[in-house]
C-alpha cells in the first residue's frame, strides 16, 4: 500500500436493493461545511494521532476536528480468504463487540465507544454526524421498531428512543442537529432529541427524500415530478420542475454556497444526474441518460467534483458498486483505485483533492477506510486492515464533506 500526505486543500434491476440503500442514505444527507468544532476545554494534546496509532480519547484534539476527519464503525472480525475458516476462538459477527472510531485525517484513531455483541439481532449503524460536531446517530431496526441512539463524541455517553415502526431513517436536523427528521409512514416528521414529536411535514406519498440547506431553514423534497422547496417550518415553496424527468431524489449540494441540487431523476430513458439551481433557474444534465442494460455502469448513483475530474458511484452487475469518472459526453469510466481489491468500492465523501473510500485492501473479506488521491494515483489506508486488522462496516465524513 503507498502512502501518501493528506490533501488538506481541499446505478438496472440486477443491483435494484444496492441502488436504494445507497439512494436513501445519500438523499438523506444534507451537507454543510462548518469550522472546526468549538473547543469547550483545553485540548490535553494539540497534536493528532500519527498513522496507524490508536491514541486515548481523552486526547482528541478537539479544536483541530474539521474537515478530513471521519466516524467509523469497526469491527475485530477477520476478514479470511474464500473457503479459509478463521481461526478457533476468532470473533463472530455475534460475539464481536464494534467500536466507534474517530479518524484523524493522517489515519490516527481515537475509540469513542462501543456496541455490546448483537447476538443473533441487527446491530445499530451509524447514521449522521451532528452539524455541530459534537454528536453521532445510530439507528436499528428491532421488532418491528426503529431504535435511534445518540452518542456524545467528547464522552462516549449514548442516549435512545425508540419510534414505532421500522425503516424510519433518522438524520440530524440541521445546523447543528438539535432535532431528528424521520421518513415515517406518515411521510417526513420531526422529532426533538427525546423522539417527541414536533411537526410532520406535508409531503405526499410520492415523497422521494429530502436535502437541508446548511442553516436549516429550508428543505428540498424530491416527488413523483419534480423536486420542490419547502420551508422548516413545512410551508410549501418554490417548485423545481427538471423537463421530461421524474421521481427525482435530491441527493447532495453539488456548489460551497448550496444553490445547486444534485438530483437523481428518472424517465423512460433511464436515469440520469441533473444540478439543479433551487433559485429557479434551469436545470443541467451532468451525466447521460443510462437505461441499465450495458454496463459496466448500470447507474449512476452520486457525484463529486473535484480538481482532477468529476468522479461518481456507479452501480454495476449483482449488487456491486464501483467508482467512476465521468467523460465529456455524459458517460463515464471505472477508475480502478491502487491496491484495493474488490469489485465494490463504496465513496464515503470528500477532502480537498482526495476521495475517501470504503473497500477491500487486501485478501480476505475485511473492509478498508481509504483516502485515495485521484490525481497522484495515490492510496493510504486510514483504519481496517493491514492497518487494525478485522474490518471497517460503515464510515461518515465530517460534514460538507459527504
Amino acid at each position: 500500500m503507498t502512502t501518501t500526505s493528506r490533501h488538506r486543500t481541499l446505478m438496472g434491476r440486477r443491483v435494484k436493493m444496492t441502488t436504494l440503500a445507497l439512494l436513501a442514505t445519500a438523499t438523506v444527507a444534507a451537507t454543510i461545511t462548518r469550522p472546526p468544532i468549538p473547543n469547550a476545554e483545553p485540548d490535553t494534546s494539540p497534536t493528532m494521532a500519527a498513522h496507524g496509532v490508536e491514541a486515548p480519547l481523552g486526547t482528541v484534539p478537539w479544536s483541530q476536528v474539521g474537515p478530513g476527519w471521519m466516524l467509523a464503525m469497526w469491527s475485530p472480525v477477520p476478514g479470511s480468504h474464500t473457503g479459509v475458516l478463521p481461526p478457533p476462538g476468532s470473533p463472530t459477527y455475534q460475539t464481536a463487540t464494534r467500536t466507534l472510531y474517530l479518524v484523524d485525517p493522517a489515519g490516527g484513531r481515537y475509540p469513542i465507544t462501543t456496541f455490546a455483541p448483537p447476538g443473533d439481532r441487527p446491530s445499530p449503524s451509524l447514521v449522521d454526524w451532528s452539524g455541530d460536531g459534537t454528536r453521532a446517530l445510530f439507528s436499528s431496526d428491532e421488532d418491528g421498531k426503529t431504535v435511534v441512539t445518540q452518542v456524545d463524541l467528547r464522552s462516549g455517553t449514548k442516549t435512545t428512543f425508540t419510534v414505532s415502526e421500522p425503516l424510519t431513517r433518522p438524520r440530524y436536523t440541521r445546523p447543528d442537529g438539535k432535532a431528528v427528521l424521520l421518513t415515517t409512514q406518515q411521510g417526513l416528521e420531526r422529532v426533538d432529541l427525546a423522539g417527541n414529536h414536533q411537526m410532520t411535514y406535508p409531503v405526499g406519498k410520492d415523497f422521494r427524500g429530502y436535502l437541508a440547506t446548511p442553516d436549516g431553514t429550508r428543505l428540498v423534497v424530491g416527488t413523483a415530478s419534480d423536486l420542490a422547496v419547502m420551508g422548516n417550518d413545512g410551508v410549501v415553496g418554490r417548485a423545481l420542475p427538471i423537463a421530461g424527468q421524474k421521481d427525482c431524489a435530491p441527493m447532495r449540494w453539488w456548489d460551497t454556497g448550496s444553490r445547486i441540487a444534485l438530483a437523481n431523476c428518472r424517465n423512460s430513458a433511464g436515469s440520469q444526474l441533473w444540478l439543479v439551481p433551487i433559485d429557479g433557474g434551469t436545470p443541467t444534465a451532468l451525466t447521460a441518460p443510462n437505461n441499465g442494460k450495458n454496463g459496466p455502469d448500470y447507474g449512476d448513483l452520486n457525484a463529486w467534483q473535484l480538481p482532477a475530474g468529476t468522479y461518481l458511484q456507479a452501480a454495476g452487475a449483482c449488487g456491486v458498486v464501483f467508482l467512476a469518472k465521468l467523460n465529456g459526453d455524459g458517460t463515464t469510466s471505472q477508475v480502478s483505485v491502487p491496491n484495493v481489491n474488490s469489485a465494490t468500492v463504496v465513496v464515503i465523501g470528500v477532502n480537498g483533492d482526495d476521495l475517501d473510500l470504503q473497500a477491500k485492501a487486501g485478501c480476505g473479506t475485511g473492509q478498508s477506510l481509504i483516502d485515495y488521491n485521484p490525481a497522484s494515483g495515490t492510496s493510504t489506508v486510514l483504519l481496517g486492515p493491514p492497518v487494525n486488522g478485522g474490518g471497517v462496516i460503515n464510515a461518515l465524513p465530517y460534514r460538507g464533506q459527504k
